[in-house]
């Protein structure tokens, strides 16, 4: 079966399908925050209120973000809290199972907490490391004692090891790619120096390419590529890991374990071919990224340098001009030239550069409002029917019947005592359930004779009517 085959056997369309709508980047955060609230609350769910809390907050937040079709009316682009909420629940992102006290609580799918843990690593990639499993692989195929117990587990180790090592290389590839970036985009030396010294030369330099360059890969590889050739025609060794497959997989015959191991042999001998390529891409990285740096800290010098001369000349004109004068007693119209500097804040002709604090009057916050639709209102029916017919049961009308010591002349509806805790309940668990097999009586009403053509008048039962009806034993 198939890896889509798989993931929508049990996972809706649906699911994925809130990701890729207009608002997408507030479902995501919303869910984000969903989920780590239930995380601190030790397997207790969110109310409805605080669901409502959450999203309000979100697309307050991010609702200037989304960019909307322009056909699009300031109505139809407006999405609320409660129109979340469903979309969530029809999704089966959220699940709102089933309490017998009827409170509504709310907790996150398993299958969405997977999916979101997902997302943050896309968003927040893990460090760059560079451990030790490609040195355990050419440690273990150039020792000649490592495949004569148990060669086909040696080189499965091996196989999983190398594709680990790959993807390490990998990491470390495109983590610089990402730091290259992040220096061409940044307009300043501390930045720069910050790439630099913090993030590359910290994070990777000193802990993940130190490593593979201590590693020695052009030495070990050829090694170890010839003496993984040489397993590879060894008869004794392959023998010996058909026998250790036909071991695991009995059902398997001898032309099938035979094709399977040599699958695994070229396997590994095709992952270690691709070590060195991928080694040599980092290294062209790592020479790309240093040639960068050193053009782009020359760039930042040059143009910062620039102003430097800029400003000294300013101060000189000025010096000249007014000298032993205070910067406060300096006139107003002053016969500087034009700067062509950002910003200067020193001579703003203000005395003190110091600005005082605003003092702003304390909000009030606005209460929540839970706003219901006409959805809303169905969902809420259907619920309701859904919980009545899960709670009225023929066991508990059986058991309010016996509480009533019906006699053999049976019980009329005008008598049934109401000083019995969810009398109406129970009143009507016994109406639904009167015509099934498990339910051990009868009602009767004059709706059930043919001659009478004017029903009577209902019994006045507390501030209630109920139509007429006896209850009485089941015939056995």
């Amino acid at each position: 079966m198939s890896l889509s085959q798989q993931i929508f056997r049990d996972t809706p369309s649906r699911f994925f399908a809130v990701l890729t709508w207009r608002y997408g980047k507030l479902y995501i955060d919303a869910l984000d925050k969903i989920e780590s609230i239930q995380r601190h609350r030790h397997g207790v769910g969110l109310t409805r209120s605080e669901l409502i809390e959450v999203c309000e907050d979100i697309i307050n937040e991010g609702i200037e973000h989304i960019e909307l079709p322009e056909d699009l009316d300031d109505e139809q682009s407006r999405i609320t809290a409660p129109e979340m909420i469903r979309q969530m629940l029809q999704s089966e992102w959220l699940e709102e199972p089933k309490r017998s006290d009827y409170q509504r609580v709310y907790y996150l799918d398993s299958r969405a907490e997977l999916l979101l843990e997902c997302l943050r690593r896309m968003a927040y990639p893990e460090q760059v490391t560079f451990t030790d499993k490609l040195h355990l692989v050419c440690s273990r195929i150039m020792d000649k004692e490592a495949f004569e117990k148990h060669p086909l587990a040696d080189l499965e180790a091996c196989t999983d090891n190398l594709r680990y090592g790959l993807q390490e290389l990998r990491s470390i590839q495109q983590g610089m790619a990402r730091l290259t970036q992040r220096q061409l985009r940044s307009d300043s030396i501390k930045e720069n120096l910050q790439v630099l010294y913090d993030d590359f030369s910290e994070n990777i330099g000193q802990r993940a390419y130190k490593s593979l360059i201590d590693l020695d890969i052009p030495v070990r590889l050829p090694m170890a590529r010839e003496q993984l050739a040489q397993i590879q025609t060894n008869p004794t060794v392959i023998a010996k890991m058909e026998l250790e497959l036909q071991k695991r997989r009995p059902e398997l015959n001898e032309d099938e374990v035979e094709v399977r191991v040599q699958n695994a042999l070229h396997d590994a001998a095709r992952l270690l071919d691709s070590v060195e390529p991928q080694a040599e891409a980092v290294d062209r990285r790592a020479a790309d990224f240093a040639r960068r740096s050193f053009a782009r800290f020359r760039y930042l010098q040059e143009v910062s340098s620039g102003r430097r001369a800029e400003v000294r000349e300013l101060f000189e004109l000025i010096n000249e001009k007014y000298a032993e004068c205070k910067i406060n007693a300096l006139p107003e119209d002053l016969d500087l030239p034009g700067l062509k500097i950002p910003a200067v804040s020193l001579l703003s002709g203000i005395d003190s550069l110091f600005s005082p604090r605003v003092v702003r009057a304390k909000g009030e916050q606005a209460p929540l409002q839970d706003l219901y639709e006409d959805d809303d209102s169905f969902y809420a029916l259907e619920e309701m029917s859904d919980n009545i017919n899960s709670s009225l049961t023929t066991l508990r009308a059986n058991r309010f019947y016996h509480e009533l010591n019906v006699t053999s002349d049976g019980l009329k509806s005008k008598d049934i005592p109401t000083d019995v805790e969810q009398w109406l309940l129970n009143t009507i668990g016994l109406l639904l359930h009167s015509d099934t097999l498990e339910s051990e009586y009868d009602i009767t009403t004059p709706r059930d004779a043919i001659t009478h053509d004017i029903l009577p008048e209902p019994d006045q039962v507390e501030d209630m009517l109920l139509d007429q009806f006896t209850i009485h034993p089941k015939a056995r």
